[in-house]
């Protein structure tokens, strides 16, 4: 097997395993009942959501610099992926020591084991699109992301299964130690499979930047590339959109009195699209490209926003639900492609660093002034936001084909 098709198969095999350890600590669900079982207050739980995007944002100019020094990019990620989950398996090892006996000390340490954990996520992408960019080929990027996204999430179906088992058989504090181990089983995994990558070095020109000039050089990354920023912007608009799947369940339950058998269908739904949605999209970005699945994914929040605030039916929230989750399995599908398509190699860890840190904050920002809307004004307040957003996100990406149609193009420069 040539170092291409290796490659491959292992990018394919990363999604999968990824997709379902996440299951397994996944912060919607096993993580938020674990620190309710302990008895943390909302701020400690909604603190463990928030980490997440904090973590994220707070090292994206350390791994993007990094990234972008770095001629080969496999070691020094495997080594931080390693670090990373290591250090939460130490986590995991204190809770039979302390959930029972001292519960608030067990928060506390999960607070500060996810604070580090979270912190390393901030060099997924900068890594990741990378050495994505470089090892797959631009005919094969969608359909590996597509198929690989589908079969994960089909499997991830048996991983939600495995966890209820556990919870109901196994007693505290074991099953969430099983739970959280056999996660970070998967991820070891997952480091494994980066390990046996094959990578071809680059050339690289040494790119000295500290910590407060990543932020004084964006800038600069949008002026000397409108077309990015015309991209950044019509993906801060689509988180936006995708803002309205916090609130389609609540909704159901506050405006229809929904049970838990039709909340549970919320669920089966976020299955069957992620399977569908990534098999379709793949399929169909090879052949219209990432563009137009997301100008349809914008489309189908748009959609999603318009129907829950002109139909008030418990049968149209699942609808925009669905529509919704289409849409962000297109974004989630596409848009770090998109991102590899319409920049140079050699800048990628920066562009995709800048794209996560404003898709970060407003994604962040929305979700909090959601809350509020909803709590002073009404649901459709924010559904109304979604739908425009979608509209807006749409036409931005729509529009983008036309300027590259009028631009000139130069030998050996971009046409932006």
């Amino acid at each position: 097997m040539d170092d291409r098709k290796r490659n491959y198969m292992l990018l394919f095999s990363d999604a999968v395993l990824f997709t379902n350890a996440m299951t397994f600590l996944s912060v919607n669900a096993v993580i938020t009942y674990y620190l309710s079982y302990l008895g943390a207050s909302t701020f400690e739980i909604g603190l463990a959501n928030s980490l997440v995007s904090i973590g994220a944002f707070v090292s994206q100019p350390i791994f993007a610099k990094k990234v972008m020094n770095l001629s080969s990019k496999q070691k020094p990620f495997v080594g931080i992926l390693l670090l990373q989950r290591l250090l939460f398996l130490l986590f995991v090892l204190t809770i039979p020591l302390y959930a029972v006996s001292h519960p608030q000390v067990a928060v506390v340490l999960f607070l500060a084991g996810w604070a580090v954990f979270s912190f390393f996520i901030g060099a997924y992408s900068p890594f990741y699109m990378s050495l994505f960019a470089k090892m797959v080929s631009d005919q094969k990027r969608g359909r590996l992301k597509g198929y690989s996204g589908g079969i994960g999430n089909l499997l991830a179906l048996g991983s939600a299964y495995g966890i209820a088992f556990v919870l109901e058989h196994v007693a505290f504090p074991y099953n969430y130690t099983l739970l959280f181990s056999i996660g970070i089983a998967f991820l070891l995994l997952d480091v494994l499979v980066f390990a046996l990558m094959r990578e071809e070095p680059d050339q690289v020109t040494k790119f000295e930047i500290n910590y407060l000039q990543y932020f004084k050089a964006i800038p600069a990354v949008f002026s000397s590339n409108p077309r990015f920023g015309s991209i950044v912007a019509a993906f801060s608009f689509m988180v936006i959109s995708h803002v309205s799947l916090a609130y389609y369940a609540l909704y159901a339950i506050r405006s229809f009195h929904a049970a838990g058998p039709q909340i549970a269908l919320f669920t089966a739904i976020t299955g069957v699209i992620n399977i569908v949605g990534n098999v379709v999209f793949g399929l169909l970005s090879d052949k219209l490209g990432h563009r137009w699945i997301l100008v349809i994914s914008a489309a189908c929040g748009c959609l999603a926003g318009l129907l829950a605030v002109l139909i008030p039916q418990l049968w149209v929230v699942y609808v925009a639900f669905a529509l919704s989750s289409l849409g962000l399995c297109g974004y989630n599908l596409s848009s770090g492609i998109f991102i590899i398509d319409n920049v140079q190699r050699e800048k990628l860890p920066m562009y995709v660093s800048v794209n996560i840190l404003f898709t970060l904050v407003v994604s962040s920002a929305i979700t909090v002034g959601g809350s509020f809307l909803v709590e002073y004004l009404s649901f459709y307040t924010v559904f109304g936001i979604a739908g425009l957003s979608g509209l807006i996100s749409g036409w931005v990406l729509y529009r983008l084909d036309a300027k590259r149609r009028q631009s000139v193009r130069k030998p050996g420069r971009l046409p932006f």
